[in-house]
């Protein structure tokens, strides 16, 4: 009679008998079924599409420089910081081999210059930025914590940033040796609506107060001047060398210092200027030092600390030089 029933297929002995290398098997044959009903079901359910980050400003440098100072100082920005500009020009009054600049012949004074600069980058290079940084031959900037900055404006708008200062009649202006932003707005209308009007901008020789009426100009195109300060009132703008706002004070017997401090459009305390954390642009006075402060800014990494841990210490320093600028402010 035929068996109906094998417990040879229960407790397989002999040449069916179960192996290591048949439960190896199995095990594998069950792991890959599992990852399949996952993936399939990962596939059926909808999934949350993060919103891509918004595209970065793109900043256009115009740096200002002179035939006799190409060798001495506009070199070494063309070898440091403007490389991180997303496009850059440089305008001179003379050709240079390196820099290739763009020559302006005749233009002597100082507004004059500004004035054709500005037009000249707003009819030849206005495509190729959304923000517009006029810097001199002698200033240090952290292009990237100025498009930090600018990531909470829109370029569209009316507005214009450096270092803050006013007239004893309400004018407000940029400091000269600070740098100075245009949004690409601010640089089309001052191109099209101010140069083009004689009554609201002045086509005369201003020396050393071209800042002062390129501030009338904006202003009288509904230009706004923006606070380029941080949230804890750090001036990221600053009229002097680094070391001076970092270790020392202002001196009122130094004339540029005095006419800074007689047209700060912000009270300066113990004759000081508080420096941001994210600071952007400043003065150097020896050139040669351009090389230490690219070096310390962009190329010098903190062993062992991780960039969450100075996050926190940022902040650290951040409420404590608050708190230092209270006490001042209350004592």
């Amino acid at each position: 009679m035929p068996r109906l029933f094998s417990t040879r297929r229960l407790f397989p002995v002999g040449k069916n008998r179960f192996t290591p290398c048949n439960a190896i098997y199995l095990l594998l044959l069950v792991t890959i079924s599992v990852v399949l009903v996952l993936q399939l079901h990962r596939h059926l359910e909808p999934e949350e599409v993060e919103a891509p980050d918004p595209p970065a400003p793109r900043i256009f440098c115009i740096v200002s420089t002179y035939e006799y100072r190409h060798e001495h100082a506009a070199i070494h920005i063309h070898r440091t910081w403007v490389r991180h500009c997303d496009h850059y020009v440089f305008l001179s009054d003379n050709i240079h081999h390196y820099l290739e600049p763009t020559v302006f012949t005749n233009l002597h004074d100082k507004w004059h210059r500004m004035r054709a600069y500005l037009e000249y980058v707003y009819k030849y290079h206005f495509h190729q930025g959304d923000w517009f940084l006029y810097a001199n031959d002698d200033n240090f900037v952290i292009v990237e914590n100025l498009r930090n900055m600018l990531q909470s404006y829109s370029s569209n708008e009316l507005i214009y940033f450096g270092c803050k200062l006013r007239t004893p009649n309400g004018l407000v202006f940029m400091y000269e040796g600070s740098g100075i932003v245009f949004s690409g707005a601010a640089l089309k209308r001052f191109a099209l609506a101010a140069l083009t009007n004689e009554s609201i901008c002045s086509s005369e020789a201003k020396g050393n107060d071209l800042t002062e009426e390129l501030g009338r100009c904006l202003t009288n195109v509904n230009v706004i001047a923006g606070n380029s300060r941080d949230e804890l009132q750090g001036h990221r703008f600053l009229p002097f060398e680094e070391d001076l706002h970092l270790a020392g004070q202002l001196n009122e017997s130094i004339d540029q210092h005095k006419y800074f401090l007689d047209h700060s459009y912000y009270p300066v305390i113990d004759m000081n200027v508080p420096v941001s954390l994210r600071s952007i642009c400043y003065h150097v006075n020896a050139m040669m030092n351009i090389y230490d402060l690219y070096y310390f800014t962009y190329k010098t990494r903190i062993f062992g600390v991780k960039p969450n841990s100075v996050s926190e210490n940022v902040k650290i320093v951040q409420n404590m030089n608050l708190r230092n600028v209270r006490n001042k402010q209350l004592s």
